[in-house]
């Protein structure tokens, strides 16, 4: 219990780093941080035009520097419509690789009387696996299961232990409600993520946008827990009533001090998302691409 109240402690009366330094005009370039050897972007952010033209929308990521994407919408061995090995083509014939998919695991994704994981979870993990992928991410957590964390983060463990085997990574994707709710015992689901798990067998994808929307410094929780976070989702916070998102660089959040702690941290792979639009989505992808190269830490 003393523990506990240490951290939160430390939560309560930390305060948000300093906002980043403004570059000089010969500080801005083209090249990525030197940090930074993966850059991606989450499909989602442009879903409805991979609806409606994935070979298009995929050329002109290419088009605009992407040359990672972390993938979404898998469905029993097609994404986009598109059986996975086709879509790998395209993604190669482009010359961008996919990392990192989103796929759900949920209370369901476990047979309780096999005591493994369902036939369908497993060969979502294989698959994933078989496109060369890196990380599964499990990017949400169902409403009526959260009270049921502690079953969950035995499910999340189970599907960690396959994803090993199989040879990747499984890891989970936070909104802001992990940071607000709080499971039995009365710690933050958060909490029960990071403690209950098993660091070799998961990993955390930190979306700072909803850690920052849930007033909380995604700096705290690097430092509580260094070397968890292996990926991020990086999209801004608007200056506005309701903290919409925003392309990186033009809201609120210092990403040049947040990232300043990526070794410490344990960050390897930042994903761009977006989830509202001042233009149409492909623009916006594009410009927080040309806003994060800017970024330097």
């Amino acid at each position: 219990m003393k523990k506990t109240l240490t951290r939160r402690h430390f939560l309560k009366n930390s305060s948000l780093a300093a906002a980043g330094t403004a570059l000089s005009f010969h500080q801005l370039s083209t090249l990525a941080p030197p940090t930074v050897k993966h850059l991606g972007l989450q499909l989602w952010s442009i879903r409805e035009d991979m609806g409606k033209d994935a070979a298009g929308t995929v050329k002109a990521l290419a088009g605009m520097g992407y040359r990672e994407v972390e993938g979404f919408g898998y469905n029993d061995g097609k994404m986009f419509g598109m059986p996975i090995a086709d879509f790998s083509k395209l993604l190669k014939d482009n010359g961008i690789s996919m990392p990192s998919s989103h796929s759900a695991v949920t209370l369901k994704s476990y047979d309780e009387g096999k005591k493994s994981l369902t036939d369908a979870t497993k060969k979502m993990i294989d698959d994933a696996a078989s496109m060369g992928q890196r990380y599964v991410v499990c990017p949400w957590m169902d409403e009526k299961e959260r009270p049921q964390i502690d079953k969950l983060v035995g499910v999340y463990q189970a599907a960690g232990e396959y994803a090993r085997k199989a040879g990747l990574r499984f890891g989970y994707h936070n909104h802001n409600f992990e940071y607000e709710m709080r499971g039995p015992d009365n710690r933050l689901i958060i909490e029960w993520l990071l403690h209950e798990t098993d660091p070799k067998l998961v990993a955390m994808e930190m979306d700072i946008y909803w850690v920052c929307f849930a007033k909380h410094n995604p700096l705290d929780w690097i430092k509580l827990y260094p070397g968890r976070w292996e990926l991020c989702h990086a999209k801004d916070m608007a200056n506005s009533e309701k903290r919409e998102t925003i392309e990186v660089g033009d809201g609120s959040i210092d990403f040049n001090g947040i990232f300043k702690q990526s070794k410490l941290a344990g960050l390897q792979y930042y994903i761009i998302e977006l989830e509202h639009y001042k233009t149409t989505p492909m623009q916006g992808v594009e410009r927080a691409r040309k806003n994060f190269m800017k970024l330097r830490f």
